[in-house]
């Protein structure tokens, strides 16, 4: 096989506060110098003899020379070069991809024999002016033959005059956007689930605590808050003891052969209200005649009268103590001492304030959430194929934490699926509850649902009154695995599905990553498909998806009525370390606001979209908590907005752009549109998300409208400071 190529990327649009990258920008772009990798680098993925790249003078669409590909056993030959600002005009990029290797924009993939061709592919310059132009040599692992590049040039694509808008009272969709579609996400990774607690101590039960396995700002990401000797250490010795602990592998022991001295551990970092009171559990036991005190300090002074909480016995025993704060303090210490002489051993201690929602969820957080309206909340995320969740039932004195084998860390296990459904109850959300697949079978998901849905009177419903909650708590949405596929799994997914309806035939069942034979395969249990989106800045693969998706209903639901659920979705997933900060700018906010247009278009299809994650979480959570502060990342607020959209149906658009020469493809249109009226016709909503640093002028046009418009308001998200960039991002100080 060959293939000529004319290469002329062209027409850029502009994202916050960048122009476009000068020509000049694109270094060695008809490949004349005489070293033709001396700017491009270049990745070679080959299976056998490797593919030769070199500079050809017998074939050239301009100048002498064009660069030459050529494989004789199965490759793919990729070579990129970063395009960055120079002195006059700023922007950058092309394929297109961003330094790091996300898609911007991808270009046409002509196969054959060919004569030279041009190829023009539009995109939106990065707001850091920085992108990597990338040519393919495009086999798909498979590809021989030879392929010529010439004559790459990088052009400015200027709209001139406002654009025309007509939007028609028609319905663009048969079912009305769902309010499901701005779900959330979130599973018991590192410090994710204590980010939304109201307990307040780390490390609750002295267990060995390995390190995480994964990023953001590594010196920051974890606080540090050890529990530490306190008072005459000089007398006193400390141990971890693994004889006999309360829970877990292991308890904290003290000795104090001294008489009248007193001795202890404190731990610092505890916010505090003042006028709160703040409930202390703890389980002990000794040797000798041990008293037990607890104290609330910081600032030079008490922050709460000491308690006391009585002697301890030889026998483990939980103690309890209210210690009501004094003042607010942001860094205080609690300290638990005894008089010796005696021994005393420590296991599973909590302290939690008395306006904890439920007795355990931060108030401010779950308010957050309240006002974000998600609709859904997803339990689920890769630490769910490791995980447990029959031992997290009960009390949290008999729940032991443990480790998190995908993510590391420990768990403290305060906790389950149980607490999580209760959360999603007060703040008006569907829990989504995706299972585990790995290792299990089919009864092993019956039971799981049983637990929540079925009757008191079942087995796994008699243990969920024993633990105080008679009623079926109904979960609707259940998820067979994360992340899992392939054949193993679509053979599976018919006894998972049966086994499950057994135990509750009203529930929803929803697929882990869909495959050409999944649904198939399911035969006719399933009731949504579910792929994970992330970089879904690339509007096209993501609409791709969807048509895919779309077809695969279409050809195997047999009638049935299967939807899509994008149980994860974000502008990236895999991007570690300081380089997840892009999920907290503004232009990530502008990206997830686009694909929420994307969805509006896919509203018959796409009923549930899961946004990862809701908190924290190395950099991607729209909610950021620490000791007694909340603020949240521009996303948080681009979502709240598309909240108000669940109920109304999308309407018709036709636009009419004054671009010269240049047809913009849908993904790239500036402002990116999607109107909407509400299901009693009062309410016409337009969301336009706007990627420039510039105001965009457009004329509006209502068409079969039979009302007037009485009224209205415009609502924006943008930087308070107007900085020419969308890489600004909120913070605690600034939020």
């Amino acid at each position: 096989m060959s293939l000529r190529l004319a290469v002329t990327f062209a027409s850029c649009v502009l994202l916050a506060g960048q122009s476009a990258v000068a020509a000049s920008a694109l270094v060695n772009p008809g490949f004349e110098a005489a070293d033709p990798l001396a700017v491009w680098k270049t990745w070679i993925y080959h299976d056998g003899k490797a593919p030769v790249v070199r500079l050809d003078t017998q074939e050239a669409k301009a100048g002498r020379q064009s660069l030459l590909v050529e494989a004789t056993d199965p490759a793919d030959v990729v070579l990129g070069q970063v395009a960055a600002r120079d002195s006059t005009d700023t922007g950058g990029t092309i394929h297109v991809q961003t330094p790091e290797g996300a898609t911007l924009a991808r270009g046409p993939s002509p196969f054959g024999t060919s004569p030279w061709k041009e190829i023009q592919t539009a995109f939106r310059v990065p707001a850091d002016g920085r992108a990597k132009i990338v040519l393919f040599f495009v086999g798909y692992g498979k590809g021989t033959g030879k392929v010529w590049f010439d004559d790459l040039r990088l052009e400015r694509a200027d709209g001139s005059g406002p654009e025309t808008v007509r939007i028609f009272n028609e319905h663009l969709t048969r079912l009305p956007i769902d309010a499901k579609q701005g779900g959330q996400f979130i599973e018991p990774l590192c410090h994710l689930i204590p980010s939304l607690l109201a307990q307040q101590v780390a490390n609750t039960s002295f267990e060995d605590d390995p390190p995480w396995k994964v990023a953001f700002k590594r010196e920051i990401d974890r606080p540090h808050r050890p529990w530490y000797p306190d008072g005459a250490v000089h007398l006193a010795s400390y141990a971890f003891d693994t004889n006999q602990p309360f829970n877990g592998r292991r308890s904290l022991r003290i000795e104090l052969p001294a008489a009248h001295a007193r001795a202890g551990i404190s731990q610092d970092g505890f916010h505090l209200k003042a006028g709160l009171a703040y409930r202390l559990r703890l389980h002990l036991r000794s040797a000798g005649d041990v008293a037990v005190r607890a104290t609330l300090h910081g600032g030079g002074g008490l922050a709460a009268e000491p308690v006391s909480l009585g002697k301890a016995g030889a026998a483990w025993q939980a103690a309890e103590a209210t210690l009501c704060a004094t003042r607010s303090l942001e860094n205080s210490t609690l300290t638990l001492d005894f008089e010796g002489p005696g021994t005393l051993w420590l296991d599973r201690v909590c302290l939690i304030g008395e306006d904890a929602v439920l007795g355990l969820w931060r108030p401010d957080a779950v308010q957050a959430i309240r006002e974000l309206r998600p609709g859904a909340i997803r339990f689920g995320g890769s630490a769910l194929e490791t995980y447990e969740w029959d031992r997290c039932l009960g009390s949290w004195d008999e729940r032991a934490p443990f480790e998190q084998t995908y993510w590391g860390g420990i768990e403290e296990n305060f906790v389950g699926v149980e607490e999580f459904v209760q959360l999603c109850r007060v703040v008006g959300a569907e829990p989504l509850i995706c299972l585990r697949w790995s290792g299990k079978q089919p009864a092993d998901a019956a039971a799981e649902v049983e637990s929540f849905n079925g009757s008191a009177e079942t087995p796994w419903g008699r243990r969920r009154a024993q633990n105080g909650h008679a009623e079926s708590y109904g979960v609707k949405y259940w998820q067979i695995g994360n992340e899992v596929g392939g054949t193993a799994y679509d053979d599976s997914v018919r006894a998972f599905a049966e086994a499950m309806r057994r135990a509750d035939t009203s529930i929803k069942m929803l697929s882990s990553f869909p495959s050409a034979d999944t649904l198939k395969a399911g035969g006719g249990y399933l009731d949504y498909l579910c792929p994970h989106h992330y970089g879904c800045t690339d509007l096209l693969a993501m609409a791709d998806n969807f048509a895919f998706l779309e077809d695969q209903i279409a050809r195997f639901a047999g009638g049935k009525a299967v939807r899509i659920a994008v149980t994860e979705w974000n502008t990236t997933a895999g991007d570690w370390n300081l380089a997840r900060a892009t999920l907290q700018t503004l232009g990530n906010a502008l990206s997830c606001a686009r694909y929420h247009n994307l969805m509006h278009r896919h509203a018959d299809a796409v009923q549930i979209a899961i946004r990862s994650n809701l908190i924290d979480s190395f950099g991607s959570g729209v909610i950021l908590t620490g000791p007694g502060w909340l603020y949240c990342a521009p996303t948080y607020y681009a979502q709240q907005l598309y909240a108000r959209a669940a109920g109304t149906h999308p309407l018709r658009i036709l636009r009419h752009a004054n671009t010269a020469n240049l047809a913009f493809p849908w993904n790239l249109e500036e402002p990116d549109l999607s109107a909407t009226r509400s299901a009693d016709g009062r309410t016409l909503r337009v969301y336009g998300v706007n990627s420039t640093a510039t105001e965009q002028t457009v004329q509006t046009r209502l068409a079969g409208f039979s009302e007037m418009v009485m009224s209205g308001a415009v609502q924006v998200l943008r930087d308070s400071e107007a900085s020419p960039t969308a890489e600004v991002l909120n913070s605690r100080d600034d939020p």
